[in-house]
């Protein structure tokens, strides 16, 4: 399913030889000949490259426990940009272990983004799972990344989330009429008839999260709230009702790590910056080393569960209220970002080396740089903007 730029370099002639021939049956499709070419490697050399070349002639061969074996010690030797993943979720699928899959599959995400198969392999196991959130989240990801973008099958999922989208905006703008005539019980059931169609919606999640807290359903309004928030982490009124319901459902510490989330967002409004500082206050005083055990929990069973939006919203909020400020949790949030959103790492790491390349007259490279960002943002983003303006005809 991957393809893979990583290959050994060695120094002796004799290696080369056998690598040059390795590659060359493998290409050939003697995946038998190949694999023996690379395992007499191993007698005098080894590194990850040459483990991910082993796993994948046994893949070929449909050996996959040496397959595994040989992906797994690649990965032990290089966790970061490894291929090796990608072949891991296949084996994990096709085992039926569909969460050890998508983690795998979600590690390859995380530095290839672009890569439409791992895309629509995510999407859909998280469509086997009825985890429909994150399953419109990666197939919006394939449609976005899919090189041939007039094929019968991109155009039929194309299709499918299309007509989710208009489904669930017709019960959005239904539910907006209902809320006019203060009918709260139709415009909630039509939100949750939106909702179910086409999760990725903001307006539909926020309202939805409203109208329960106006219920006094706390638990139902803590949860789409939190959708919401996954989709736009700098919304004030998000996280200014999320803050009332974890208030009223009893979650202070949870409370407390919204309002820290909202402290940066209100630099500018001494007033309000003030006022919840003053609430705050009380809040962190009471919580302890219990407190944050608490979050971790929720935050591995989210992770477990493979899902890692809510995992990310909880790992930040035990990262919060970690005052020793643990590498551990730092780690893990920067890993589920990731996850989440590779993108804006990428992008930013195309822009220094890009800049870098532009100003010095290097424009065939920077090209190569903008136009990846080009690539990976959206095309009314400030980024995509800029990187265009930065290409030079060469």
């Amino acid at each position: 399913m991957a393809n893979s730029d990583y290959y050994i370099q060695d120094n002796s002639d004799i290696e080369d030889k056998k690598l040059e021939a390795a590659k060359g049956l493998y290409v050939s499709g003697n995946f038998a000949g190949a694999l023996k070419l690379y395992l007499d490697m191993v007698n005098t050399s080894y590194s990850y490259k040459l483990y991910y070349e082993i796993g994948r002639c046994y893949y070929k061969l449909n050996d996959i426990d040496n397959a595994e074996l040989y992906f797994t010690r690649s990965v032990s030797l290089e966790g970061y940009k490894n291929p090796s993943y990608t072949f891991l979720g296949n084996i994990f699928h096709k085992r039926g272990n569909v969460e050890k899959a998508i983690e795998n599959w979600a590690l390859a995400f995380s530095y290839k983004p672009d890569d439409e198969a791992i895309c629509l392999n995510l999407a859909t196991s998280y469509f086997t799972k009825d985890m429909k959130f994150q399953s419109i989240f990666f197939y919006e990801k394939y449609l976005k990344y899919a090189k041939d973008k007039n094929s019968s099958y991109y155009l039929d999922i194309k299709k499918s989330i299309d007509s989710f989208k208009t489904f669930s905006n017709d019960f959005y703008q239904k539910a907006r009429r209902a809320i006019v005539v203060n009918d709260k019980e139709t415009a909630i059931q039509a939100l949750e008839i939106a909702v179910k169609n086409y999760p990725l919606s903001f307006d539909t999640n926020y309202q939805l999260g409203k109208l329960y807290f106006q219920q006094k359903e706390y638990l139902k309004a803590s949860m789409y709230l939190k959708q919401a928030f996954c989709i736009d982490s700098k919304s004030l009124d998000v996280l200014e009702l999320l803050s009332n319901v974890m208030i009223n459902i009893g979650d202070y510490t949870g409370s407390y790590c919204v309002m820290k989330r909202i402290l940066p967002l209100v630099m500018n409004n001494q007033k309000e910056y003030l006022e919840i500082l003053k609430t705050i206050k009380p809040l962190e005083d009471s919580f302890n080393q219990l407190s944050i055990e608490g979050h971790k929990e929720w935050a591995e069973k989210y992770y477990s569960f493979n899902n890692y939006h809510f995992a990310l919203f909880e790992y930040e909020n035990c990262l919060i209220m970690d005052k020793n400020s643990s590498s551990d949790y730092s780690t893990i949030v920067q890993e589920l970002k990731s996850f989440i959103n590779p993108e804006d790492r990428i992008i930013k790491s195309c822009f220094e080396r890009g800049g870098y390349s532009y100003s010095n007259g290097d424009y065939k490279q920077s090209n190569k740089y903008f136009t990846k960002i080009m690539k990976l943002s959206n095309d009314n983003s400030p980024e995509y903007r800029l990187a265009k303006s930065r290409i030079v005809n060469v």
